[in-house]
């Protein structure tokens, strides 16, 4: 990534500089605007409709997620940490997540009429966790007056999930959910979306924020997301990835 020969002079200096130098000066690129506070880790807050796709795994053959609960979309909630490496030409950053869902409805009578619910309660929850990468194409943002950035990720995910019944112990299922009703699916995730940075909003309250807290901008963003937790091709797990939306907010510092 550097120039040569005249270039032996200035390879000689750089080789003086220590390895961890030369590994900050090359992927943490100061900002732009000299008055900010260095810039490695992003925090974001969001939430979005969720659906699992546990029927998917019996190919039409039953359906027992929608029957139990049904076909509404209820919120998940996801807290996601990025520290970013790189800072050339955008930013790159290692992700990490942890999201919580939770979906109830009233249990069904086993041997009842079609449909017939009883008074007790059943539950499912899913505590989602992934590992990844993302890419951000912040240079537009931080170098001219267009506050949009662009951005993508891709990782693995492993989703825990637990099947409750009125009483809040662990349920046992007969039939295509036969068995305990908890365990694990591993599956990955890509995403594409794009943040609006609001420091345009009030220029001066940002600058004070930086440097009372660190926090160099704040993004509103929005992302399409691809959750595949239909377990890496393992056979008899129970499905719960979805093809939804999420948008939240993020502060990047």
């Amino acid at each position: 990534m550097r120039a040569a020969s005249g270039g032996l002079a200035a390879f000689l200096a750089l080789a003086t500089v220590s390895p961890l130098a030369r590994a900050q000066a090359v992927l943490h690129e100061e900002p732009s605007d000299p008055s900010q506070s260095p810039q490695r880790w992003i925090v974001e807050l969001r939430a979005g409709p969720y659906r699992p796709d546990v029927d998917s795994e019996f190919n039409g053959a039953s359906n027992p997620h929608e029957q139990f609960f049904g076909s509404k979309r209820r919120p998940m909630f996801q807290l996601e940490t990025d520290y970013q490496f790189f800072h050339r030409f955008g930013s790159a950053a290692v992700t990490g997540s942890i999201g919580y869902f939770r979906e109830t409805a009233k249990a069904l009578v086993e041997g009842g009429e079609a449909g017939q619910r009883s008074g007790d309660s059943t539950s499912l929850t899913l505590v989602p966790l992934s590992v990844g990468l993302v890419y951000r194409f912040d240079v537009a943002a931080l170098r001219t007056q267009i506050p949009l950035v662009p951005y993508a990720k891709a990782g693995l995910s492993y989703t825990y999930w637990s099947i409750a019944n009125g009483n809040g112990d662990v349920a046992m299922f007969p039939g295509p959910m036969s068995g305990k009703g908890r365990g694990g699916t591993p599956g990955w995730t890509g995403a594409v979306g794009v943040a609006l940075m609001l420091n345009f909003l009030d220029p001066t309250a940002a600058r004070a924020f930086d440097g009372e807290s660190g926090v160099n901008h704040t993004y509103l963003f929005f992302e399409l997301v691809h959750a595949d937790g239909s377990g890496l091709g393992k056979k008899g797990v129970l499905h719960v990835g979805d093809d939804t939306w999420f948008a939240g907010l993020s502060f990047e510092f």
